[in-house]
């Protein structure tokens, strides 16, 4: 058990990362409120009770803040969890809240962390589009998730560049 847990609390401290804030680097595939930016949220197509939800989260807020979870009407809830293979088999295990410094980048992603939606009411289906709001101590953010393929590997940039 301790071994688990030193692998979950060393997560977030490996998704911080430096960024730079240009206004050519974020299109209509970012949400903003109190300083926080989320960018090119998705999901993948999935048939069953969850999907797991993915996005760079910025923080030019001016103040660390925590990330502490999610809502969403389409799911029964939305927690923050954290990648780690149990017995060899890949796993999301739930996180408490986490810190997002200030000027830094906070990266969800396959394999890491990502914000899961439990007890869908609906299944997602490539190419739908949802919305779901990301909670922070400081507020909520309204965020636009695109569904993309079940086997996506990242957030497809079809019909956008960067």
């Amino acid at each position: 058990m301790p071994n688990r847990l030193l692998r979950l609390a060393a997560i977030p401290v490996l998704a911080w990362a430096a960024v730079s804030f240009a206004a050519d680097d974020y299109d209509d595939h970012v949400a903003e409120s109190n300083g926080l930016r989320v960018v090119h949220a998705w999901a993948r197509a999935t048939t069953g009770p969850e999907a797991l939800v993915f996005a760079d989260i910025v923080n030019d807020s001016g103040a660390d803040v925590l990330l502490q979870g999610g809502a969403s009407g389409l799911a029964a809830s939305v927690e923050l969890v954290g990648f780690e293979l149990r017995d060899g088999e890949p796993a999301y295990t739930p996180l408490p809240a986490i810190p997002v410094r200030n000027r830094r980048e906070v990266v969800l992603a396959p394999n890491g962390l990502a914000l899961r939606l439990n007890g869908l009411a609906e299944t997602l289906v490539e190419g739908d589009e949802i919305e779901i709001t990301i909670v922070f101590d400081v507020g909520p953010v309204d965020v636009h998730v695109e569904v993309g393929a079940s086997d996506a590997a990242g957030h497809s940039h079809a019909g956008h560049a960067h």
